[in-house]
């Protein structure tokens, strides 16, 4: 049997894109990553099969995986310009499954990733992270859920039409709270990863609904904004919403090179806390450096059986799958 894995991050479809994007949107950056230098070919996609990245379709088949495809959109982009980069990158997701339709296929509500893990494929849920683009037109919404997108995370690390991310201390504007209504109402979850703390509790007074932080960890545990406090933990356990542990080295420890302890930290700080149901799988793969341990994605078998060693079958499937599906079957509801 396969092991089930659910990852509510990465910034893979970003870097596989990169070299489709004009210069216009890409920063003038040739490549999203320094790995790419050389190998990627201008104005071709690169193949998720064999990604030289942390996520590749190949490793991830050994596995029932479902994975949340970010479209990252960074924060030098106008509104205008982050409708463009997301109708460049999210339309690869068509590109890559059309390459691979053995592999991979895209989700957009629960009952879809269970037909799809069971024919043995990789399933993907699109999602953005960095909402700026909800302020392009008035349409943008639609364009979205049209999409396919599952969740928003609201900002990335400055300020945005939406509310400010960790960087600075404004809140959210009153359209990032019309913007968390509207995405609920099109059942698309909320997510408050970069937030920073003011925003973050402006989305926990209004939010009607389960909201995530689909990529942040322990700030009790490494101090640093990008993290939760506990108290910003409860309160996403009592909306009934749900927390990606993030694989970036520098939000798990002060060590170059987190060992697992260092990892697991986190998780038993959370289940301390009553969060079984509330811990999750964020890895950031294709957006940070991560321990060597959990480099590349195959490694997760190592992560879900000392996670097993530690606490049971019970909580280390709840923490790789089992609670990121159950939180999407809320978020589909009435």
């Amino acid at each position: 049997m396969r092991t089930q894995i659910f990852d509510l991050h990465c910034d893979t479809l970003d870097r596989l894109a990169w070299p489709l994007l004009p210069e216009t949107l890409n920063g003038g950056q040739a490549v999203y990553a320094p790995d790419d230098a050389g190998k990627a070919t201008p104005g071709k996609l690169q193949d998720f099969a064999t990604s030289r990245g942390h996520l590749s379709l190949d490793a991830m088949k050994g596995f029932a995986w479902c994975q949340c495809l970010g479209v990252f959109i960074p924060d030098w982009l106008t509104p205008e310009q982050g409708a463009q980069f997301f109708e460049i990158v999210s339309g690869t997701l068509s590109e890559h499954i059309a390459a691979h339709p053995d592999l991979l296929a895209q989700a957009r509500c629960v009952s879809d990733i269970d037909q799809i893990l069971d024919s043995g494929r990789t399933c993907g849920l699109l999602t953005i992270e960095g909402g700026g683009l909800l302020a392009a037109s008035p349409d943008m919404f639609e364009r979205i859920d049209q999409a396919g997108v599952r969740m928003v995370t609201l900002t990335w690390n400055g300020a945005n039409p939406l509310g400010s991310g960790h960087a600075t201390h404004e809140g959210l504007t009153s359209f990032g709270r019309e913007a968390v209504s509207e995405l609920e109402r099109r059942h698309i979850a909320v997510d408050v990863s970069h937030l920073n703390d003011e925003g973050f509790w402006d989305v926990a007074k209004s939010a009607t609904r389960p909201f995530a932080a689909s990529h942040s960890n322990s700030r009790a545990i490494c101090d640093v904004p990008r993290n939760l406090t506990d108290d910003e933990f409860r309160a996403i356990r009592d909306a009934g919403g749900i927390v990606g542990l993030n694989f970036c080295r520098g939000f798990l420890s002060k060590s170059p090179d987190p060992s697992p302890d260092e990892v697991f930290a986190h998780i038993e700080h959370w289940l301390d806390l009553g969060g079984e149901e509330t811990i999750a799988l964020g890895s950031d793969y294709d957006g940070c450096e991560v321990p060597s341990w959990l480099d590349p994605c195959s490694t997760l078998q190592n992560l879900f059986d000392e996670a097993e060693k530690r606490f049971g079958a019970d909580i280390a499937e709840r923490l790789c799958f089992t609670n990121a599906y159950d939180f999407f079957g809320r978020i589909e509801e009435d």
